[in-house]
This record gives structure tokens, C-alpha cells and sequence, in this order.
């Protein structure tokens, strides 16, 4: 029983652990999307995200894949 009882432990440890993490990660992304758009309503009050995708695809697709790879190792670490 004593085996079973520190797995058991140290499973809810790394889940836990795995919680934070995800939480810590979901907070640091909600905070650097606020000051985005931030930035974008005192800087650029006519900003058009479909212009700005048409004029740069290339900064379009590196910022979908570093939200894919950020979500993706979120999801890495919380399983």
C-alpha cells in the first residue's frame, strides 16, 4: 500500500504542477493579448487585420504557428 500511496502522491503532484503551469501560461498569453490590443487602440485606431494579412502573410502564418506551438506545448504539458 505505501508504494501505491506515493504514486498516487506523485501523480497528483505532477498534475498539479501541470495545472499551474497551464495556468500560468493561459494568464501570461491573456496578458500579452490585452497589451496588444492595447498597442493596437491607441496606436492604430484604423487597424484592419485582414489588410494587415493580405500586406504581410509571411508575419500572418509565423504568428498562427507560434500560437499552434505555444497551445500545442501547453497541451504537452498538462497530459
Amino acid at each position: 500500500m505505501a508504494f501505491e500511496d506515493t504514486a498516487s502522491s506523485t501523480v497528483q503532484q505532477a498534475l498539479d504542477q501541470g495545472r499551474q503551469a497551464a495556468e500560468t501560461a493561459g494568464r501570461t498569453l491573456k496578458n500579452g493579448l490585452e497589451a496588444a490590443q492595447q498597442y493596437v487602440q491607441e496606436k492604430r485606431r484604423d487597424f484592419d487585420l485582414r489588410e494587415l494579412i493580405h500586406r504581410e502573410p509571411w508575419l500572418a502564418i509565423a504568428a498562427a504557428f507560434a500560437v499552434g506551438y505555444v497551445a500545442a506545448q501547453i497541451i504537452r504539458r498538462v497530459s
